[in-house]
């Protein structure tokens, strides 16, 4: 039987986009340019599409990473009569 796991990707990307908010400051730049000088809008919700995707693939690569470690390598079994019996101490953590 499998731990359930915490959290998933959308819990995974808030964090994402709670820790990199500041990474909207260039948007929210274009966005004042916009009401000051009148820049067109759509450099703001470039900048923002931008940041939008840059923490989606963040957020990908972290959840491809940690999945990579969910399938484990056995522990060979020892089958040398004269060696010492080792306990494994990662046993308890296979068997929840």
């Amino acid at each position: 039987m499998e731990k359930k796991e915490r959290g998933g990707f959308f819990l995974c990307l808030l964090w994402h986009a709670i820790l990199y908010f500041l990474w909207t400051i260039p948007a929210w730049i274009f966005l004042a340019l916009h009401f000051t000088i009148g820049l067109p809008l759509t450099w703001f919700w470039v900048a923002l599409a931008a940041w939008g995707a840059v923490i989606v693939l963040r957020t990908l690569l972290i959840m491809f990473a940690r999945y990579g470690f969910a399938h484990r390598i056995p522990v060979p079994e020892n089958k040398n009569p004269y060696s010492k019996k080792v306990r494994d101490p990662y046993t308890a953590m296979r068997n929840e």
